[in-house]
């Protein structure tokens, strides 16, 4: 499995480009490590708008970070972010 995350720019100007780098970073560590077994993380929820992945914070021990999958097409997951949880 592959992840496109939307929204960079907007990422990168809101909350700086080190978050940004921490959202990648996360990401790609999660899918290098998890590959095709993403389904165990998937949340859904009839207040939410899409499923939401959450994942561990690359950076942070005990946060780990929420993203709406607005789309899944052959085996990219397009991702948003939603936020971090701690």
């Amino acid at each position: 499995m592959r992840y496109a995350l939307r929204n960079k720019n907007k990422i990168s100007s809101k909350l700086g480009e080190a978050i940004l780098n921490r959202l990648i970073k996360s990401l790609d560590i999660y899918f290098k490590e998890h590959g095709e077994d993403i389904q165990n993380n998937i949340k859904t929820s009839t207040s939410e708008p899409y499923p939401i992945l959450i994942i561990n914070d690359a950076e942070h021990t005990c946060n780990v970070i929420a993203f709406y999958i607005v789309r899944k097409m052959y085996d990219v997951y397009t991702l948003a972010f939603k936020e971090f949880i701690g």
